[in-house]
C-alpha cells in the first residue's frame, strides 16, 4: 500500500491533477484521508488503480459531452470529405449508378450482333444472335439478383432496371 498526495498520483498515473480532482468527484473515488484547509488528500494506489480499471471496464456509453465532441467531429469530417469530392451525395451516386447500369445493359445487348459478326467471321459460322442475347440476358438478371439481395433494394424500378431485357431486338 502506498499512500500519496494528488501531484503523486497524477506522477504515477496516465492522468493530470485536474483529471483527479474531477474524479474525486465521484463518491466511489477512494480517497484514504480527507485532507482539512490547507491540507490535501492522501490517496491508496492501489485502491485507487483498483477504481480506475472498474471505472474504464464500466464504460459502456459515452457521457453527452463526448457523444457530442464525436458528433461535431464526424460533421467536420464530412464537410471536408464533400470539399475534396471524396463524398458524393446520394442523389447524385444514384443517377450515376442507373446511368452506369443502363450503359452496361445496352453495351451488352447491343453488342452482342457486333460480337455474332466477328465470330461469324472468325468461324465461318452463322451464330444464333438469341444464343447471345439469352446468354446476356442470364448475366444481367444474376447481376440484379445479387444487387438486389444485397443491398435489401426495395425501390419501385430497381430490379425492371437491370432485368428487363425484352425490349432488345433479336
Amino acid at each position: 500500500m502506498a499512500l500519496v498526495n494528488k501531484k503523486q498520483l497524477a506522477d504515477v498515473f496516465p492522468w493530470s491533477e485536474k483529471t483527479f480532482t474531477e474524479f474525486q468527484k465521484d463518491p466511489t473515488f477512494p480517497i484514504e484521508e480527507r485532507g482539512g484547509r490547507g491540507k490535501g488528500n492522501v490517496y491508496d494506489t492501489k485502491k485507487v488503480f483498483a477504481w480506475l480499471v472498474r471505472r474504464e471496464m464500466g464504460k459502456t456509453s459515452e457521457s453527452p459531452k463526448d457523444r457530442l465532441d464525436r458528433l461535431r467531429g464526424d460533421k467536420e469530417e464530412i464537410a471536408i470529405a464533400r470539399e475534396v469530392e471524396q463524398l458524393i451525395p446520394a442523389d447524385d451516386l444514384e443517377e450515376l449508378l442507373t446511368n452506369m447500369a443502363v450503359t452496361i445493359r445496352s453495351t451488352m445487348m447491343g453488342g452482342n450482333r457486333s460480337l455474332k459478326t466477328d465470330i461469324d467471321a472468325a468461324y465461318g459460322i452463322d451464330l444464333d444472335l438469341g444464343i447471345l442475347d439469352d446468354h446476356s440476358r442470364n448475366i444481367l438478371t444474376a447481376l440484379s439478383k445479387i444487387e438486389s439481395e444485397q443491398s435489401g433494394c426495395d425501390q419501385p424500378g430497381f430490379d425492371e432496371l437491370y432485368s428487363s431485357t425484352a425490349d432488345v431486338d433479336k
